[in-house]
């Protein structure tokens, strides 16, 4: 979450609080602290799918990486088997399909795709120098099993990517809220210092200030310098 909406939220969350133990007579300043205290839901809704959005979506990056070891692992095993059976069977290309080291996800899919399909066909001529169904069905199940993390992965980042663009737009509207209730308040306690005082509080978001930026230090000239001078 940004950190700029945190503080909106944290503000909002004080304020929600305030109108809640100084509730009003008034339905429209009660409609208004409604309001807040909905969008103050939505907000804490979309705020729980991006951080579970951003946890899976690092669990299948870390799923992924282990999987394209596996299967960086089987393309190499079963490349040196067709390598070696080339020497009699010259027709043989599985091994010429080797993908270049840091390839692409789409690249070593695709080459490993073409790979174990063209061993699959050829596994008779491939048998006598190690190649076994179990290599090949571990390596195609490796490939499968990729494509369903890359998949979770993208639909993770699609989810978390939504929820902080509504998160955005929520945290917008409880500013607006806010302020209504601010001019509603302002008319409630103007008689009352001390509720006053508490409400500016309440409503008041802790910006981060920066450090402030002052003029640049004169560099005292060099001795040379200053009696030239």
């Amino acid at each position: 979450m940004h950190s700029l909406i945190r503080l909106k939220l944290d503000m909002a969350g004080r304020a929600a609080e305030f109108c809640r133990n100084h509730p009003d007579d008034n339905p429209a300043t009660a409609q208004v602290a409604t309001r807040l205290t909905e969008l103050i839901d939505r907000a804490e809704t979309l705020a729980r799918q991006q951080r579970s959005s951003l946890t899976v979506a690092s669990a299948a990056v870390n799923a992924k990486a282990e999987l394209r070891l596996a299967i960086e692992n089987g393309l190499a095993a079963l490349f040196g088997i067709a390598r070696v059976a080339s020497v009699a069977h010259p027709d043989i290309a599985v091994h010429r399909r080797l993908p270049r080291a840091h390839a692409n996800e789409v690249t070593l899919l695709t080459s490993a795709r073409v790979a174990v399909a063209e061993a699959t066909a050829i596994k008779e001529q491939l048998a006598p120098y190690g190649l076994n169904d179990g290599l090949l069905e571990t390596l195609a199940a490796d490939i499968d099993a990729y494509n369903v993390e890359l998949g979770r992965q993208r639909t993770a980042i699609t989810a978390q990517v939504g929820a902080g663009a509504d998160l955005k737009a929520v945290s917008t509207d409880i500013m607006a809220v806010v302020k209504n209730l601010d001019a509603l308040h302002r008319v409630r306690f103007r008689n009352d210092r001390e509720l006053r005082a508490a409400w500016k509080s309440a409503r008041n978001v802790a910006w981060q200030l920066r450090e402030p930026v002052g003029p640049a230090t004169p560099t005292t000239p060099a001795p040379d310098q200053a009696s030239a001078a």
